[in-house]
């Protein structure tokens, strides 16, 4: 451990090093775990690196090194690690720091977070997608995270078509790179020898992807699918990748041409496949409530709030999408006129929530949207209090509240 440091003192960006010091850390605190007094012990170093976080992030990384390998489990001594590594444009020491640590510690949010933030900061999209659906799962009704979700399974379809780095169509359009080239000539020989194995059509498409080659990839799919019997419910969702990859192509060009009818057209096309893709969804994986919510947030979105209503209420069923299911059957009565169906789905839900946490605070927005609209304003100035208690930022609960106050001061003068 001790040459593995004075290594890095040399040579700070030695990744490999890091990892085996690392290992041998761990393997050192498995067998003597550190004694109650050790974090006292270490609570100087750990000013410190925060001291020379500015001034020489290069040595604060160095000091809190020494601290991991004291403790690599202490999420205290990590967080200096990664904020040094960032400081010192490290950020590969910090993602590999937390990575070793999810191995640990997998559940655990104070890794995860901070971990989807750094891939996502570095470009690296699929790990951010990876780590914030495992968020998602140990915080299924928060709103935030949920977003971060959404967005970065944006920048992972964005990332497999090659649109992030695209600044036109015409640099979607370059000749394909010699590399991928050969990577592609290799997967074909490959299927050639072996027609049956799935895995060798999953690169093949993945290749055909990257180079921006959709029809191929499509084709490539829609083979398997056929071979496997619609089985594989990875292919159909990489299926739907590829097809909405092509069309969001098609887009590009429209814009760079000046042609925005057909571009508006094209998204429109878009939305419809996208509607009749998660249909079909649906249909072979009945049991599936993920895909029932997902449908129905579609459903909603388009307007088409009776059908909407129907997925929400089998989508419901699952623990992970039951307040959000109910949250948005509300919204769906609401928008058909039904306000007292919808009063009832979200106070379902209220008690359902425990902490006034960013969800909670969105179902009592819409339940004080919906007294305003029942002519019940009691209600509703209850609802908005509760979340102007704790944060007075939300939307436009501020506005709400002191017109209210103010409203009071004014009848109280005239008397």
């Amino acid at each position: 451990m001790d040459m593995f440091e004075a290594a890095l003192h040399i040579e700070p960006r030695l990744l490999q090093v890091r990892k085996l010091l690392r290992a041998a850390a761990v393997q050192k605190r498995k067998a003597h775990p550190p004694g109650k007094l050790a974090a006292l012990k270490n609570a100087g170093a750990l000013l410190k690196t925060a001291a020379l976080l500015k001034k020489d992030p290069t040595q604060s990384l160095e000091l809190a090194e020494t601290l991991m390998r004291a403790d690599p489990f202490n999420l205290k001594y990590a967080k200096a690690l990664c904020d040094s590594a960032v400081a010192a444009e490290l950020p590969e020491a910090a993602i590999q720091t937390l990575e070793i640590l999810k191995e640990q510690q997998p559940n655990d949010l104070l890794v995860l977070e901070p971990l989807a933030l750094l891939y996502h900061n570095s470009g690296l999209f699929r790990q951010e997608y990876e780590c914030r659906n495992r968020i998602v799962r140990l915080k299924p009704n928060d709103s935030t995270a949920l977003n971060q979700l959404k967005d970065a399974a944006a920048h992972n379809t964005m990332e497999k078509a090659g649109w992030d780095s695209a600044k036109s169509y015409r640099d979607v359009m370059q000749p394909t790179p010699v590399e991928t080239k050969t990577d592609l000539e290799t997967c074909l020989e490959k299927i050639k020898h072996e027609p049956e194995n799935m895995n060798h059509y999953r690169t093949l498409a993945e290749l055909y992807l990257r180079a921006k080659q959709f029809e191929k990839a499509i084709q490539t799919l829609e083979t398997c699918q056929k071979k496997t019997s619609g089985s594989d419910p990875q292919f159909e969702r990489s299926l739907i990748e590829a097809r909405a990859g092509q069309v969001a192509h098609e887009i590009a060009q429209a814009e760079e041409a000046g042609d925005t009818a057909y571009a508006s057209k094209l998204r429109k096309k878009r939305e419809a496949r996208r509607i009749e893709d998660a249909a079909e969804q649906v249909k072979h994986y009945p049991n599936d409530l993920q895909l029932k919510y997902e449908y129905g947030q579609l459903l909603f979105e388009n307007g088409r709030h009776t059908e909407a209503i129907q997925q929400f209420q089998q989508a419901q069923r699952n623990p992970q999408r039951r307040v959000r299911s109910l949250f948005f059957l509300a919204r769906s009565f609401r928008e058909k006129g039904q306000l007292d169906i919808a009063m009832n789905q979200l106070e379902t839900a209220l008690g359902e929530l425990e902490t006034l946490d960013d969800t909670k605070k969105e179902v009592l927005y819409e339940l004080g949207l919906l007294c305003e609209a029942m002519n019940h304003p009691e209600r509703a100035e209850e609802s908005f209090k509760k979340i102007y208690a704790v944060d007075i930022g939300y939307r436009d609960v501020a506005v709400k509240i002191e017109q209210t106050y103010n409203q009071s001061n004014r009848s109280n003068s005239n008397r």
